[in-house]
């Protein structure tokens, strides 16, 4: 119930369906391991049983979960998003609920997360994934859509599945888009993004108003994030490619376009990034020969 409430009023505060979807999910594997380790049923839970020798035993069962699709460990990353969740939690417990629980301040740390680099395709490599596509299937025109879009405007997955027909402008190719935190925001569409986009609304004799439709036991709905996920990982493996591609990698690999050729703020407005140095990423991958201007200004100095 105290969970319930908690969520509740993050809603009230203005976070986003999915945030309160994912923060409502993050808790509850805390409160079930909680259950377990405290020999509880978690109806009966208390806050005397949350202690800050439990938050560091969860942060060790953290580091050693590991994701059921792929067998290996969550990253740093995730660790994190399951701790900023319990950690929001806890501080609720604290002010709004006035319940003893340990400060999440001293006891739930953040994992360090590595300056990794960050996955995009290089212009072979999306050649061959768009090519990928059977056109000549049922869904072929909308699936080769669906990866120019993800491409052509670089917005999250979650955005092109809740995106409707409404938002977009093929005229002015562009699109009004509702991101994290309920920001909207502007998008552009590449001309061959347009080009499959008007292909597929071709073929369309639905009223639906989503973007992107599918059938699914005879009946017609916008298709999910996970449905889009496999139609993109589907033409990867079609595709040859040495590794998974993911809508994320699409992503990616416009925004690092954007950052090389356009600069780094254009790059910020097209991927609603708050902050600068979340964009700033994409220049580590943008310019490959950042090492060798820094060794240039010596050489040319001597």
């Amino acid at each position: 119930m105290l969970a319930h409430d908690y969520l509740e009023d993050i809603e009230i505060s203005g976070r986003s369906a999915l945030t309160v979807k994912r923060y409502g999910a993050y808790v509850q594997v805390f409160l079930d391991w909680l259950a377990y380790v405290a020999h509880e049923e978690r109806p009966r839970l208390v806050a005397a049983d949350v202690t800050p020798e439990r938050l560091r035993e969860y942060r060790l069962f953290l580091a050693r979960r590991r994701d059921p699709d792929t067998g290996h460990p969550i990253t740093a990353g995730t660790r994190n998003l399951y701790a900023i969740a319990l950690r929001n939690f806890l501080r609720y417990c604290m002010r709004r609920r006035g319940l003893k629980v340990p400060d999440p301040a001293d006891h739930l740390e953040l994992a360090k997360e590595r300056d990794l680099e960050i996955r995009h395709l290089g212009t072979e490599e999306l050649e061959r994934l768009r090519n990928a596509v059977d056109i000549a299937r049922p869904t072929g025109l909308r699936d080769r859509a669906i990866i120019e879009v993800l491409f052509g405007t670089g917005v999250r997955v979650s955005e092109l599945a809740a995106m409707t027909i409404r938002q977009v402008d093929l005229r002015r190719r562009s699109a009004e888009v509702v991101g994290k935190g309920g920001r909207s925001r502007l998008v552009l569409f590449t001309p061959g993004a347009v080009e499959w986009l008007t292909k597929y609304w071709g073929t369309r004799r639905d009223e639906h108003p989503a973007l992107f439709v599918g059938s699914a036991r005879g009946r017609l709905g916008a298709l999910s994030v996970r449905q889009i996920q496999r139609v993109v990982d589907s033409a990867s493996t079609r595709a040859g490619l040495p590794f998974r591609v993911s809508p994320h990698w699409l992503r990616h690999s416009r925004l690092t376009r954007l950052a090389q050729y356009s600069g780094v703020h254009v790059a910020q407005r097209i991927a609603g990034h708050t902050s600068l140095a979340t964009t700033s990423r994409y220049l580590h991958v943008s310019d490959p020969e950042l090492r060798e201007m820094f060794d240039k200004a010596d050489r040319d100095e001597g």
